[in-house]
């Protein structure tokens, strides 16, 4: 099974159905909670973060949750509401991943 790229189109259409997702899940269970906007830059580091391992001709961690939190100890988001961005790269590094496979 290979890997290919997806174009931006692409990464943006997921993006775009992903954080819809994510809003319309915390409008209903989330008790008044509001999506921070951290959800969003998350998606795309994960997008491309799994797009270049994927590209190089690795694959992407098992534990994507692990992976989100280092990668968002290595750039700085570690308050305690950054777990909104950890969960945009989780599914943008997934979604990558489901993109580009063949």
């Amino acid at each position: 099974m290979g890997f290919n790229t997806p174009d931006h189109d692409t990464m943006a259409k997921f993006r775009d159905e992903a954080e819809t997702n994510h809003k319309a899940y915390w409008a209903e269970n989330g008790n008044g909670y509001q999506p921070t906007g951290k959800y969003f830059p998350g998606f795309e580091s994960g997008w491309a973060d799994a797009c270049a391992a994927l590209s190089s001709g690795n694959d992407i961690p098992g534990d994507v949750a692990s992976w989100a939190k280092q990668r968002a100890q290595e750039t700085g988001h570690t308050s305690e509401d950054d777990w909104e961005w950890e969960h945009g790269f989780k599914a943008g590094a997934e979604a990558a991943k489901q993109a580009g496979s063949n």
